[in-house]
């Protein structure tokens, strides 16, 4: 089965914008089905809400504190974790837990007077076989079913709620229950506390004993390794701070080494440089002293100059400037020994210096070590006396405590509030309504989108080209006519184009005319088959559209009614079906005869005539031919109405004989699947086929978008005549 698909054009995602508003769409043409499924739902809830049975709640509250109040407030018992978050969650779930339980439901069950809550919870004649011990139990299932407690958020409040189809019943439930609890409490206090007292006093006597035993061995250790004088942890601290001297006075000396032995080997490379030039004075020389003899050893070098331009080099002048020359070079030359020499000096002392900080360091390490071999038995016996003491001091404490406990009747739990008059809780009138109406409402619309995605018509011109294969010549509005069946409907339908030029509707077909010429502007367009997929689509009214568009453009049209089975051009255009193309194809007719005029200037029509017995054949004759051709040399147009291509074969054989093919679709009726059907048919007979026209489309309806909308107020813009013409 072909179906229909995007055009190649359409973008990949469409706009919010669109989205919605095609939703609407599917959302105002499916109405019927949401309302109906809204009313059903809201209704059907209305009277089953009225049939189910009252059931009223009665809640009690009680205050729970996670401990009992002391009656000496300096008493301080602290468990391990108390107060946490964690804790305190799982301690009143805990208490949930507990006032939910069968134990204390049936508790509750059994303190009703003379059987009361029983009875009600579990009447006899509902279990007869059972004996009333067994039918306490089953009551207190009943209650458990009906129980409900529930902690006030970020309070110490616990809500205990009862449900019953008897408010006063509820009422007393929700009540003799907190007292349940509370004796639960109560007689659990007394009888932790006293077994509590007798466990930690046997601890207690275990903790002193375990506390003398490792204060012995600590005393043995002490003895033995001198630790009476000065603690452990003293000699600890002492080597560590030793240790750490050493460490970063070497850590200093190995940095002075190492700049040392860079600066000596520079050194070594600038020593044969030359000594006016040479870098080395600035490794060890203050800048001041050298650039002195640098400075005097210019002022020599130019008395040199001044001497040996006057006096010349005999005289006595020039030897003496000559020899202050090299004193001064030499003096430099001295100058860069001494720096080397300097440089190696305190090179030879860096390293001294690095090696007997070295040796301490090793020596405060092995007495690291020996200490370490020391701590490793001294640790164990710390944290034994250490744990031994916490020990007898957390139980010391904690059975002082419990014994103070015991002559505390006072317990963490009393009655906040006590039930009053039970509300009706079920059935939920407004809720129960709410809801049927969201879901009937939500069922509404997925039935509805199911309904508008299993609807297989054409919605607008959308992806017909695809389905053809063809492109879509235009599309036709609904028009403003009487509607029904009746010959007068028809034949306003019909010539609504004629009676209203300037109408939407004709502004279309002008459109239609222009892409049929366009479509054809390679090959002469004389002939041309108007047909749909199936019956009742709008291809007579569309070939009528047509012909006068064309015939008001000044051409001469000619309708042929080739609908051999289901003629109806004469009707809408009141002429005589008496005679017409069979006639004239059986030659009981001439051309003057059967073509008649319209009211519509320049359009003529042919009738079907007599309807034959077999119009395929007919069709299919060598006569039908010739009188096409000679209809197509009297007339500048010639438009078949063709019968449906899917109903009967009459409109292959016409689409063979015309010059092209233009098929009819009509919005929301036919189905897409037909109208490919019918598009491989017309290729199948290799018949030229101009394109597709849609008609009755609503382009008021905003689910086909705006690329209609141009036609609105555009009908009155120009004169019907001078388009004609």
């Amino acid at each position: 089965m072909t179906r229909p698909v995007a055009p190649p054009n359409a973008p990949a995602e469409q706009p919010m914008a669109e989205v919605l508003r095609r939703y609407t769409a599917v959302v105002r043409k499916r109405l019927w089905v949401i309302v109906a499924f809204l009313a059903v739902g809201v209704t059907a809830s209305v009277l089953i809400t009225l049939q189910r049975p009252k059931i009223y709640e009665a809640t009690a509250t009680v205050v729970v504190d996670p401990e009992a109040p002391k009656v000496n407030k300096d008493d301080q018992v602290v468990e391990i974790g108390a107060g946490t978050y964690t804790y305190m969650r799982d301690y009143y779930n805990t208490q949930l837990e507990v006032m939910t339980s069968f134990p204390l439901a049936r508790a509750t069950v059994v303190a009703g007077e003379g059987g009361r809550f029983y009875d009600h919870l579990a009447p006899r004649e509902d279990y007869p076989d059972l004996s009333d011990d067994k039918r306490i139990d089953a009551a207190a299932e009943n209650l458990l079913d009906a129980l409900k407690a529930d902690q006030h958020k970020d309070s110490r409040v616990i809500a205990i709620r009862v449900r019953d189809k008897d408010a006063d019943i509820a009422q007393a439930l929700a009540n003799q229950h907190v007292a349940s609890y509370i004796a639960y409490v109560k007689a659990k206090r007394a009888t932790g506390t006293g077994q509590a007292s007798e466990l930690l006093a046997a601890q207690l006597d275990d903790a002193s004993k375990a506390l003398k035993t490792s204060e012995d061995k600590m005393n043995v250790f002490k003895s033995a390794h001198g630790l009476f004088t000065q603690s452990f942890d003293d000699k600890q601290n002492t080597l560590v701070a030793e240790l750490q001297r050493y460490s970063a006075a070497l850590a200093d000396a190995r940095v002075k080494t190492t700049e040392l032995a860079a600066l000596k080997v520079r050194a070594e490379a600038l020593a044969n440089e030359d000594v006016l030039t040479s870098p080395i004075f600035g490794l060890g020389t203050p800048s001041g002293v050298v650039d002195e003899l640098k400075a005097e050893y210019a002022r020599a070098q130019q008395k040199y100059a001044e001497v040996d331009a006057t006096f010349g080099p005999k005289s006595e002048e020039h030897i003496a400037a000559q020899q202050k020359v090299e004193q001064l070079h030499v003096a430099l030359a001295g100058e860069v020994k001494r720096i080397i020499r300097e440089i190696d000096e305190r090179y030879a002392a860096a390293v001294g210096a690095e090696s007997g900080f070295s040796g301490l360091v090793e020596a405060s390490r092995a007495k690291a070590a020996d200490l370490d071999k020391v701590y490793a038995d001294y640790a164990p016996l710390v944290r034994d006396q250490k744990n031994a003491e916490d020990q007898y001091k957390e139980v010391s404490e904690r059975l002082s405590a419990s014994q103070r406990e015991l002559q505390n009747s006072i317990i963490n739990v009393e009655p906040h509030e006590q039930a009053r008059d039970a509300e009706q809780v079920l059935p939920r009138m407004e809720l129960n309504v709410a809801l049927a109406a969201i879901v009937s409402l939500l069922l509404g619309l997925g039935v509805a989108f199911l309904l508008e995605q299993m609807d297989r018509t054409l919605k607008g011109a959308d992806g017909v080209e695809q389905l053809v294969g063809s492109p879509v010549l235009g599309i036709i509005p609904i028009v403003d006519t009487m509607t029904g069946d009746t010959p007068e409907a028809a034949a306003a339908r019909d010539l609504f184009v004629f009676n209203h030029p300037t109408s939407q509707a004709a502004e279309c077909c002008r459109s239609i005319r222009t892409n049929i010429m366009f479509s054809a502007a390679e090959r002469p367009m004389k002939t041309i088959t108007v047909s749909s997929a199936r019956p009742r689509e709008g291809k007579t009214t569309t070939t009528i559209y047509l012909g006068t568009i064309m015939a008001q453009s000044g051409q001469r049209v000619l309708m042929i009614d080739t609908d051999l089975r289901r003629p109806r051009l004469h009707s809408s255009l009141g002429v005589a079906k008496e005679r017409g193309l069979t006639s004239l194809l059986v030659g009981e007719a001439t051309y003057d005869d059967v073509i008649k005029s319209t009211e519509v200037p320049n359009l003529f029509v042919l009738p079907c005539g007599p309807r034959p017995p077999n119009p395929a054949e007919l069709l299919l004759t060598n006569r039908f031919r010739v009188v096409l051709s000679e209809l197509s040399a009297r007339f500048d147009r010639v438009l078949l109405d063709s019968p449906p291509l899917l109903a009967v074969t009459d409109a292959a054989v016409l689409a063979k004989l015309s010059d092209g093919v233009v098929l009819v679709g009509q919005s929301e009726n036919t189905s897409v699947d037909d109208l490919a059907a019918a598009g491989r048919q017309i290729r199948d007979v290799e018949a030229p086929i101009l394109g597709v026209i849609v008609n009755t489309v609503d382009i008021s309806n905003r689910r086909y978008g705006y690329k209609y909308q141009y036609y609105y107020g555009y009908g009155g813009y120009g004169d019907s005549k001078a388009e004609a013409g």
